[in-house]
């Protein structure tokens, strides 16, 4: 059994074991949740995106024996497949793109929405009405009465559920990638160049994908609405992304570059809504004006060049 074997098998079982650590309840297992697909991308960052696969293989089998058919959906649907299907987009060969990864990122989620939305759809309410039932019984369980204030509360956790789904993904997905491409260039085993996250762009048919949703949810009442609401929220969370990464460019090389980076992240944290529409809107602007290769002047105390 070669190295490449050897990585692929453990890498899936290692993601395995860290998701059902969650799943059985075992002490941090919350924590090593978070940290499921770090071992696949390490696998298709140093061995290629072939071997990822293998490493589906091996961990779906240790889940499925270790955790039953709810654990293989868990781990398979939140990180095995993702990771091996990210990776084989990103990984074909020259440098990685990005493109389509990136787009994933909402796209994966947004597919699991829609199926959720038909497998439920002979339930009261569809979707919208599971979500706001489980709310309503979490919320009874820690003693909070029937309220209006409470019934608002639950409407409101039962529209931002999608959004918070995606963003956790979209999160995890993008932080497990990135330190799994730290951790093997670090010991000089990246099997081809790293890839350049500040630079990763959406293609352009996402665009109207991304905002379609946004119109419709304007216009259709009840479960449609919610629908198209959910969908337009999880759609617009690459485009935040990649508001981000334009800002990441335009402050490359800058002096306060760090300060002004921390101050909008927390600010995003913070204010979640307007600073997440204002960095959407700068993603889709990068769409049209290209801001990242456009040319910029000098930097503060430095000289124009010279004709």
């Amino acid at each position: 059994m070669n190295a490449r074997v050897t990585a692929s098998l453990a890498g899936g079982i290692i993601s395995a074991l860290l998701a059902l650590a969650a799943v059985r309840g075992l002490p941090l297992g919350g924590v090593l949740f978070w940290f499921a697909p770090l071992p696949l991308f390490a696998v298709a960052f140093g061995f290629g995106a072939t071997a990822t696969w293998t490493s589906l293989g091996a961990g779906a089998l240790v889940a499925i024996v270790s955790g039953g058919p709810a654990a293989l959906g868990v781990w398979l649907l939140l990180f095995g497949l993702p990771a091996a299907a990210f990776s084989t987009l990103a990984l074909r060969g020259g440098p990685p793109a990005l493109s389509l990864p990136f787009a994933l990122l909402a796209l994966w989620p947004a597919a699991i929405l829609v199926a959720a939305e038909f497998a439920l759809s002979d339930q009261p309410g569809g979707l919208s009405g599971v979500l706001r039932t489980m709310m309503e019984r979490a919320v009874a369980q820690m003693g909070a009465g029937p309220e209006l204030e409470t019934a608002e509360i639950i409407d409101t956790l039962v529209r931002l559920k999608p959004l918070a789904v995606t963003i956790w993904f979209a999160v995890v997905t993008t932080l497990n990638a990135s330190s799994a491409q730290v951790f093997m260039a670090r010991r000089g085993l990246l099997a081809s160049e790293p890839a350049r996250w500040r630079e990763a762009r959406l293609p352009l048919w996402y665009a109207p994908v991304a905002v379609v949703p946004a119109l419709v949810a304007g216009l259709s009442p009840g479960e449609a609405g919610f629908f198209a609401s959910s969908l337009a929220m999880m759609l617009a969370v690459p485009l935040v992304m990649q508001g981000l990464a334009v800002v990441h460019v335009l402050l490359a090389e800058r002096p306060a570059r760090r300060f002004i980076l921390a101050v909008l992240y927390v600010s995003l944290i913070v204010f979640m809504l307007p600073v997440g529409l204002a960095l959407a809107g700068l993603g889709l602007a990068e769409f049209v004006l290209n801001l990242r290769n456009r040319p910029r002047g000098p930097r503060p105390g430095q000289q124009p060049p010279e004709d």
